[in-house]
């Protein structure tokens, strides 16, 4: 009558050590962390720039570059570049430069905190409420307000004009913000001093649709050689092909100014 005890005890011992040790191992070699979609999990450490990109290009922290680079004696011209990042092959980023080598400019690798479009929109695009410009800011989008959740903070940018284009490619957004620029320069009572706009095309990270857009951005600058331009990218490319995010530098993206 007393062995049964006894026995029922050892062995409810042995299945606890059991389940424990084996949970330890199926968490340790078999689960893979974290049940989010790919392009939402952690990113891994891919923030130290090579010698060869901190010998060539003046880096920026991450202060906001229209705090940095706006003029005030002109109309400012904010672009982000979604899904540009700076790849880890130098060559790669040289060919995206290029497309801007007969315009003067210069380039810069600037410091980005999160890889998010709304995150850099945020950090990125923002002008003071209180200014006269801001009033009559403009502020370009070639898709749905309700895109990354645009209507529950677009104001906070400071933006008093907001153009919204349903599904409208970077071709059309960029021949609406050479209107919009030629409208502004033409009124010489204006009071629009800073323009955004924030590409939607290169977003799954293809390099032939990244380039378009960027052709597209230096055929406006080109037309208006009095505006300054400040382009950059939004993060490293996240969505599309996981190999492809894995080809750039997690938290630093390229920077052009006019």
């Amino acid at each position: 009558m007393t062995k049964f005890p006894k026995i029922g005890f050892g062995l409810f011992a042995a299945f606890v050590a059991f389940a424990v040790v084996f949970s330890y191992l199926i968490s340790a070699q078999y689960i893979k962390t974290g049940d989010k979609p790919w392009h939402m999990q952690p990113f891994t450490d891919a923030d130290s720039l090579t010698v060869e990109y901190t010998g060539k290009y003046e880096l920026l922290d991450k202060k906001s570059l229209l705090s940095r680079f706006a003029d005030s004696s002109r109309v400012t011209v904010a672009i982000l570049v979604d899904a540009w990042g700076v790849p880890f092959d130098e060559h790669l980023l040289a060919e995206d430069f290029s497309i801007f080598k007969d315009l003067p400019h210069k380039e810069y690798l600037h410091y980005r905190l999160v890889n998010r479009t709304r995150h850099a929109e945020f950090a990125e695009l923002r002008i003071h409420r209180d200014s006269t410009s801001s009033r009559d800011g403009i502020y370009l989008f070639g898709g749905d307000s309700l895109e990354y959740g645009r209507n529950l903070y677009i104001d906070s940018l400071g933006y008093g004009v907001r153009l919204f284009c349903q599904k409208c490619p970077d071709s059309v957004m960029a021949t609406m913000l050479d209107s919009v620029l030629a409208a502004v320069e033409v009124d010489s009572a204006s009071l629009v001093k800073n323009i955004a706009w924030t590409t939607r095309d290169s977003r799954d990270g293809d390099r032939a649709k990244l380039h378009a857009t960027l052709r597209l951005i230096a055929e406006v600058a080109r037309k208006h050689p009095e505006v300054r331009f400040i382009v950059q990218g939004t993060h490293r490319p996240i969505l599309g092909d996981p190999k492809i995010r894995r080809e750039s530098f997690a938290h630093w993206v390229p920077v052009v100014i006019f």
